[in-house]
């Protein structure tokens, strides 16, 4: 029955979210700007920025920032091939059980590919990835298709999820279930290759 109601907008969420936001774990500031996101959503903006957000506010760009990355880490809101998804917060304003997604380490994944500790800007760069609304599964496709076109730079993974975002999904190198030494046959692992 919700489902309905949410499909049909009969459901005021702007006063629900000023009324229950503390009942939801959400501060006074972070109702606000939530709410300025739901509005500027339900306007048709799809791409929101913390800068399109102060426009409306007088929250510094770091409360903003730091606001929206809650917002999705805490699933607030989902993300989906970059474009925000706000029915969690509806499910949470109605009481309902908002279902659990395995959170992935983008960190430990980008850290093992290049095979080094990343600097603060690097760690930045993926927060600004997730700022953007890229899902967690979108950004390590994006890594795993930069490793194997053997390009380990961020501006080539930028690439790769603004071009995904734009034209929709498509993988060069569809990746395999089991891409590590397991998956060679016993012939291509006990190959003595100096007697070839």
């Amino acid at each position: 029955m919700n489902n309905i109601l949410i499909d049909y907008n009969c459901i005021d969420f702007h006063k629900l979210l000023f009324l229950k936001g503390k009942q939801i774990g959400l501060s006074d500031k972070e109702s606000y700007i939530l709410n300025i996101m739901l509005l500027l959503h339900e306007q048709g903006v799809s791409l929101l920025t913390p800068q399109m957000i102060a426009k409306y506010c007088t929250s510094d760009m770091k409360a903003i920032d730091q606001a929206m990355l809650k917002f999705v880490n805490e699933r607030y809101l989902d993300r989906h091939n970059g474009i925000l998804d706000f029915k969690p917060l509806y499910r949470r304003l109605l009481d309902e059980k908002v279902e659990e997604v395995k959170q992935v380490n983008l960190i430990e994944r980008f850290e093992d590919a290049f095979g080094r500790p990343l600097s603060q800007t690097e760690i930045e760069i993926i927060n600004s990835f997730k700022r953007d609304g890229y899902d967690d599964q979108m950004i390590v496709d994006a890594l795993l298709e930069a490793v194997r076109s053997n390009v380990l730079n961020f501006r080539y993974i930028e690439k790769i999820l603004s071009n995904w975002a734009r034209y929709g999904k498509k993988m060069r190198n569809k990746p395999t279930e089991n891409t590590t030494r397991e998956a060679f046959s016993d012939e291509v692992k006990n190959l003595e290759w100096w007697k070839v």
